[in-house]
């Protein structure tokens, strides 16, 4: 079980890598703004089943952390309906694990292109 959770998310990964070496029409399109909170690739959209799990702190903020420390990637539940984005810069958002954020960047499928990257209320 574990074994192929490991081989899906590399296998995942690498789908990623070789989408975002692809030049896209999309990705060369206007930057513009998105709106949401900051979440990982393991949780998604919601960190309750994870914080009932134990050991992952008792926040969406900390349970964001211990899941990155754990191999998953930053994203962003972001729009209206609220849907789950990827993230290319991985830097940027750990200051903001689990916080509310307005991005400034491209969409390119489901991954979002950074430029800025700022905390909100």
């Amino acid at each position: 079980m574990y074994f192929a959770r490991v081989i899906l998310r590399l296998a995942a990964f690498l789908l990623g890598t070789l989408l975002m070496a692809v030049p896209l029409p999309a990705a060369q399109g206007k930057a513009r703004v998105f709106t949401g909170t900051i979440t990982d690739t393991e949780c998604g959209p919601s960190h309750r089943r994870m914080l009932a799990r134990g050991g992952m702190g008792t926040s969406a903020a900390s349970c964001t952390r211990a899941c990155i420390r754990r191999g998953a990637t930053y994203g962003v539940l972001a729009g209206t309906p609220k849907r789950f984005y990827q993230l290319d810069d991985q830097e940027k958002p750990a200051a903001f694990a689990g916080k509310r954020v307005r991005i400034l960047g491209r969409r390119q499928g489901d991954t979002i292109l950074v430029e800025t990257m700022e905390g909100i209320r």
